[in-house]
């Protein structure tokens, strides 16, 4: 374990506007502007950090089994675990959906008296413990995870929590494993996507091709403001470029009923237009 990193600094610098105010703020205090327009600047940064920790506060705050799984991964040594060999990857908290995301899929999922749900990209299980606490008595989450230490981890953070054992995870890469499922003809009440982000499309169009998805049922996905890469033009995110392709594919797929919501890094809720009366 390390030390806590700061959270809402890593929720914060998904917005390019906020990266924009402190290297504002920073310039101000090396140049000689006025007092006044320091002070607006810091207004404006604190105004954010503020709309951020309000909506915070008055979301429902995570279940004990949660919390503890969210610190627990927020403090984890993912760099050294990598330099040792026992992950693939170098995994960051930046990764862990967060609690205000997570209530939201609990919302969805209860809201949908979903049965089963698809989890895309695992990661220590965040999400996946979330879905499991909404689902049905008799519901099950299948969760999907590149890297065999990580899925290991996440076992481990499982179970230690009441839903934990409502979490299936299935070590693989997804699209091996997401035709598996078709095969077995399973479908999913909701479908979660956060995995690497220039397989969205691909594992996009599986998803309806395989039929996945299930009459009535809601695809999330995960990180489509990419840090604001794409309205912004910057390229703050490396593989920013895949977010942008793939957001253009939802927005030109006249079979769904799309919304986008600025929620921490960016939510695309997705249906099939004949679920919504479209």
């Amino acid at each position: 374990m390390s030390g806590k990193p700061d959270e809402d600094n890593l929720n914060h610098n998904y917005d390019p506007a906020y990266r924009h105010l402190v290297k504002a703020r920073e310039i101000a205090q090396k140049e000689n502007v006025s007092s006044e327009l320091r002070s607006e600047i810091n207004r404006a940064i604190e105004l954010y950090q503020q709309r951020h920790t309000y909506c915070e506060n008055q979301t429902t705050q995570p279940s004990p089994a949660l919390d503890t799984l969210i610190n627990e991964t927020l403090c984890y040594s993912w760099r050294d675990t990598h330099e040792r060999g026992e992950i693939s990857y170098v995994a960051t908290p930046r990764m862990l959906s967060g609690n205000k995301e997570v209530q939201l899929i609990k919302s969805i999922t209860s809201a949908s008296k979903a049965r089963m749900a698809l989890e895309i990209g695992l990661f220590t299980g965040c999400a996946s413990l979330g879905m499991a606490e909404a689902l049905q008595k008799d519901g099950r989450v299948v969760s999907l995870e590149i890297d065999k230490g990580i899925g290991d981890l996440a076992r481990s953070f499982l179970d230690k929590s009441p839903a934990g054992h409502k979490v299936e995870i299935i070590v693989g890469p997804a699209l091996e494993s997401m035709g598996k499922l078709a095969e077995k003809k399973m479908k999913f009440d909701i479908i979660f996507m956060d995995a690497n982000k220039d397989g969205y499309v691909s594992y996009y169009k599986t998803i309806f091709e395989k039929d996945l998805l299930a009459s009535g049922g809601t695809l999330i996905v995960d990180n489509v403001l990419k840090s604001g890469d794409p309205y912004s033009g910057e390229k703050y995110e490396s593989n920013s470029w895949a977010i942008s392709e793939f957001n253009e594919v939802v927005l030109q797929d006249d079979r769904v009923h799309k919304v986008m919501l600025p929620v921490r890094d960016g939510i695309y809720l997705i249906r099939r237009k004949e679920d919504t009366g479209a």
